[in-house]
């Protein structure tokens, strides 16, 4: 079923409701997005420490 607005319009609150609560499928993600994952993954991880040492730097040595 592809999407039309006027249907969309047509249907009342608790119909709405209950299309919204039907579960899409899964996405098949190619090697390339994957890959980008999992970098943006190792690049937050490698990130943390550093905000956190320069939260704590910035409140032991305020200037």
């Amino acid at each position: 079923m592809t999407y039309d607005a006027n249907f969309i319009a047509a249907l009342e609150p608790a119909q709405l409701a209950s299309a919204r609560e039907v579960p899409l499928p899964r996405q098949h993600l190619g090697r390339g997005v994957m890959l980008l994952l999992v970098l943006l993954r190792v690049y937050v991880i490698a990130a943390i420490p550093v905000v956190v040492y320069a939260f704590i730097t910035a409140l032991l040595h305020p200037s």
